[in-house]
């Protein structure tokens, strides 16, 4: 008979049982690691980490990481997790002697959770690369569900060969993005990487202009200050730029963690797209991916509505992985908030879908 699980608040001595857990899952994500963890407690303000540990007495079983959204005049909100969209869940040990009762036991433990800190509502989001919607279909109690269109490139294996790795990545690539690749290259495009914080401070800039142009809300300044403190450059994360004529036109942020790569901001000055620079920044950053042992290049999520978004991820090899976020309302209060509302009261946390607001 296994010994009963226990599940508990993970405490800062067992971080690095922890770490060592997520990354013996092939599919654990940079969004459960503890770095990522003191990223968000840099960024979210009125928010606690509440990562749940699964134990047996001796060892741990899994995890599921999730963090509180604290609002007095409307109510609490809990997420696993925020920040964009960031996937969380259940992550159980490939050592667990049951693996099902392991995930029932975080969920029923997320759940009292949700209870306990009084949250309006509560959300799950699943990590697109596990593909295990049944046990959350089955278990979260949702009462609203949210869905991403999630779109991964599984990488080819570097063997210390870095021209067959260039071909291999072409060959998986449609012919007009291999098209794309070539004219950047032919356009005197030079590709760098620099942790700098000149470097940063461009690709935060440029993501503005470009996140104004779309009408939509840019991530500030901070937040890439942020990751500089939260992360340590050239192991975690690279900013590659591409420049011309002297010039920043185009900077990619990359994170690299356990398996997966993750296109995290792009971004590019509109008078130079036509030169293709992204194109080829990804290029490079794939080829670096595939050398550090990368299995996967997650392109994160896209709306439906995103064809050409969509399109672009999709020429570079991408397969779809959708991905959903499993809402739990206990009362309807919050949807008498306006949309506005919502983002000034509850920043980087997921509330609810913007379409069923009343306001």
């Amino acid at each position: 008979m296994s010994a009963a699980i226990g599940v508990s608040v993970l405490a800062s001595a067992d971080f690095t049982e922890y770490e060592r857990l997520v990354l013996s899952n092939e599919t654990g994500l940079l969004y459960a690691s503890i770095s990522y963890r003191r990223f968000l407690e840099l960024i979210l303000e009125e928010s606690e980490p509440l990562y749940l540990m699964a134990h047996d007495g001796t060892r741990m079983l899994g995890a599921l990481p999730a963090f509180i959204r604290r609002n007095r005049a409307h109510g609490n909100v809990l997420n696993s997790l925020p920040f964009y969209g960031s996937p969380g869940g259940v992550i159980v040990s490939p050592q667990a002697p049951d693996k099902e009762e392991v995930k029932r036991a975080l969920m029923q433990a997320f759940h009292s959770l949700a209870l306990r800190e009084r949250a309006a509502v509560s959300t799950i989001i699943s990590n697109p690369l596990e593909g295990d919607h049944e046990f959350y279909e089955l278990n979260t109690q949702y009462t609203l569900r949210d869905e991403r269109i999630g779109q991964v490139t599984r990488l080819p294996p570097h063997a210390g060969d870095d021209d067959r790795l260039r071909y291999a990545l072409m060959e998986i690539f449609h012919q007009k993005t291999r098209n794309s690749i070539r004219k950047a290259e032919k356009s005197d495009m030079v590709i760098s990487h620099s942790g700098s914080l000149e470097a940063i401070r461009r690709l935060a800039e440029i993501h503005r202009l470009n996140i104004a142009a779309l009408g939509g809300l840019a991530k500030p300044l901070s937040v890439f200050l942020s990751i500089r403190d939260a992360f340590e450059y050239d192991r975690d994360y690279r900013v590659y730029v591409a420049e011309k004529d002297g010039q920043v036109v185009a900077s990619l942020l990359i994170f690299f963690y356990n398996r997966t790569a993750e296109y995290y901001v792009p971004a590019v000055l509109e008078a130079y797209r036509s030169y293709q620079p992204m194109s080829l920044l990804v290029f490079e950053a794939m080829q670096e991916a595939a050398k550090r042992g990368s299995l996967y290049w997650n392109w994160g999520g896209t709306w439906k509505t995103q064809r050409g978004v969509y399109h672009f991820k999709s020429r570079f090899g991408a397969t779809d992985r959708p991905y959903y976020y499993y809402i739990r309302e206990r009362d309807n209060s919050l949807r008498r908030l306006k949309r506005e509302a919502i983002l000034s009261e509850y920043p980087y946390a997921y509330v609810l879908p913007f379409e069923v607001l009343e306001a």
